[in-house]
């Protein structure tokens, strides 16, 4: 229970600290989106991402139409699976293909978001 208590704690650090003012209702849109990926990315629940988790992820995309909006969504989708312990690299960078997403624009929790 205190592991996720301080897990959760960490969680809404990292998020005020990445989140401009104006932008947390977006952040905590994409978080809540990006959620029922956790299974899928951490390896706990099977070899392909649910359909909630999909249409979680193409909402992401949706939400984030010029490359201004993807660089703010990566930068909080980093914050977010930054946060989250046991994620898998190659199941990340799979998961907006796995989920036919249009646009491939987070595919590592460390990646540049800038480029």
């Amino acid at each position: 229970m205190r592991n996720t208590f301080v897990g959760f704690l960490t969680l809404v650090a990292i998020m005020l600290l990445i989140v401009e003012p104006g932008q947390s209702l977006v952040c905590n849109d994409l978080r809540t989106q990006i959620a029922p990926c956790i299974t899928y990315i951490t390896a706990k629940g099977g070899n392909a991402p649910s359909s909630e988790c999909c249409s979680g992820v193409r909402a992401i995309v949706s939400s984030a139409p010029t490359s201004s909006d993807r660089r703010n969504a990566c930068e909080c989708l980093k914050g977010v699976v930054g946060a989250i312990s046991g994620v898998k690299d190659n199941l990340l960078n799979s998961l907006f293909q796995k989920c036919n997403a249009a646009v491939k624009f987070f595919t590592s929790k460390n990646m540049n978001c800038k480029t």
